[in-house]
């Protein structure tokens, strides 16, 4: 699970480094870096999933590395690394991109154990091209420098199956009718934006994915647990959900209202944009990061309370939380969860975001100093 995130040079994050627990908040005005972190984790994602770099994706569309490096300084690299929490040993991927060429390096336990370098003399692949997965595949690529290739790359698999399940939602949405089949699989974005182009390849893999994890949890009885938190938890917002498929093929997703069903669209903004994180962060994989940016859009305070708890509800199932917010009601929601020995104190972290001269500088603040939170929003 996430541990440690430093970043070089990526937008407005010049030299940053967090550490990371299982309920995390970045707070602070508009404009001052919150997204920046989180959108560097996805960012990483589908590089990943591209195998090079990938700065305009399904995820993300940051533009060129002009645009993205600091102070758009094209002489600057870009250094991302992400440490995370094996299940005995630190893990650790680092990505480093340039005009002119890539680095990427993994670790365990500080120990480094493979590396390619782009710009290795007689380097015949694309400057921009990634090896971590491939060698996470077990198909080469890049120099193994630990005594155990083997227990490398098995780590690398681990890793790189962390970066696949991670969630991440830009905002939270509510879906109504697509025109796409609904895979027998777990759907990949490949296939959608395939079939429907880049424009609604997000939206369509999100809808998708959401059918097919509540299809699972109806299919396996070990994950009715996982449906009914699911139900309950939608339930404290107010909401009922009716996915299926209608002749077309395309995919629905009906909200119930006082017994009467009523199309996502013509629902409120609150409630149906809080769908997306509810069903997928009820049904992700113990272990996944499920990062929201502001949660609590469009919600009435005393439902932003609620989200709070659910949030938090899901690092009890194994999960970690990374969040942006600008909602005194969540943070001081949270503050009472760790108060009441609901929630242990250590498991929640809350950074407070600043720019001054462009450059973003993070500090951290104790989520029990109800004065402190309380001058944030001042």
């Amino acid at each position: 699970m996430l541990k440690h995130i430093h970043l070089e040079n990526f937008k407005a994050q010049q030299a940053t480094d967090l550490d990371f627990s299982k309920i995390n908040v970045l707070t602070g005005f508009n404009s001052t870096g919150k997204t920046t972190v989180i959108q560097s984790l996805a960012f990483v994602k589908q590089s990943l999933q591209k195998k090079e770099l990938s700065f305009n994706d399904y995820l993300l569309r940051l533009g060129d590395y002009r645009e993205v490096v600091s102070r758009h300084d094209t002489d600057l690299p870009i250094r991302i690394s992400v440490t995370l929490d094996g299940d005995a040993e630190e893990l650790q991927y680092s990505l480093e991109a340039s005009m002119g060429g890539v680095v990427e390096s993994f670790a365990v336990d500080g120990e480094e154990g493979w590396k390619w370098d782009s710009r290795t003399d007689g380097a015949v692949e694309a400057s921009g091209r990634l090896f971590f997965p491939i060698a996470a595949g077990g198909y080469g690529g890049g120099v193994f420098t630990s005594p155990d290739p083997a227990k490398t790359m098995q780590e690398q698999k681990r890793t790189m199956g962390w970066f696949e399940n991670m969630l991440y939602l830009s905002s939270n949405r509510g879906f109504t009718k697509y025109n796409y089949p609904l895979l027998a699989g777990k759907p990949t974005v490949e296939d959608i934006s395939n079939r429907t182009g880049d424009s609604s390849a997000l939206e369509e893999w999100l809808s998708n994915l959401i059918i097919y994890r509540i299809n699972e949890a109806k299919r396996y009885p070990a994950m009715e647990a996982q449906l009914d938190r699911m139900t309950d938890r939608l339930s404290s917002l107010g909401v009922e959900i009716s996915p299926y498929v209608m002749s077309g093929p395309s995919v629905v997703i009906d909200l119930a209202e006082s017994g009467m069903w009523v199309s996502a669209v013509n629902s409120g903004y609150g409630v149906n944009q809080s769908v997306a994180s509810i069903v997928l962060g009820s049904l992700s994989e113990p272990g996944s990061l499920v990062m929201i940016e502001e949660p609590e859009t469009h919600l009435h305070p005393r439902f932003q309370r609620a989200m709070a708890k659910i949030l938090a509800d899901f690092t009890k199932e194994g999960k970690r939380v990374l969040i942006t917010s600008h909602s005194d009601h969540v943070l001081q929601e949270l503050r009472k969860l760790v108060l009441a020995g609901t929630v242990p104190e250590e498991d929640v972290k809350v950074y407070h975001f600043a720019k001054e001269d462009r450059i973003t500088r993070a500090s951290e603040i104790d989520v029990t100093d109800e004065a402190a939170l309380r001058e944030l929003f001042s």
